[in-house]
């Protein structure tokens, strides 16, 4: 962009956006990989005559998927958990799109700059 080519602060600007969209990028990630995975089922079981019904945890690790056995008492923890893993996954895929954007900006004004230096 011409305007990042020419005006200094702009670029300045633009560079801690990026700094700070990777910072955040890196706390969101790591605060994603500490948090539960997968959804919650609830498993029917028949057992003379009488139906239970237990809550599980169901996620992947790998080619396997996991069936976890949960506490009704953990239920409503680990729901929250999934909600705010669910959250930060977003937050994490528009950073990506920001930390993309900002660095073809930074990119394209080093080529062009280079560009110019040869033609002189």
């Amino acid at each position: 962009m011409k305007v990042v080519e020419k005006d200094k602060v702009i670029s300045g600007m633009l560079r801690d956006e990026l700094k700070r969209c990777q910072e955040m990028l890196y706390s969101l990630e790591k605060s994603v990989s500490e948090l539960p995975r997968g959804v919650i089922n609830e498993r029917e079981k028949r057992f003379k005559d009488k139906v239970y019904f237990y809550p599980y945890l169901k996620y992947r690790e790998g080619d396997k998927v996991v069936n976890k056995h949960i506490s009704r008492e953990e239920v409503q923890a680990i729901s929250k958990k999934l909600m705010m893993r669910k959250k930060y996954e977003k937050e994490i895929q528009s950073y990506r799109k920001k930390i993309a954007y900002l660095s073809k900006i930074l990119r394209d004004r080093k080529r062009r700059s280079h560009a110019d230096r040869g033609q002189k």
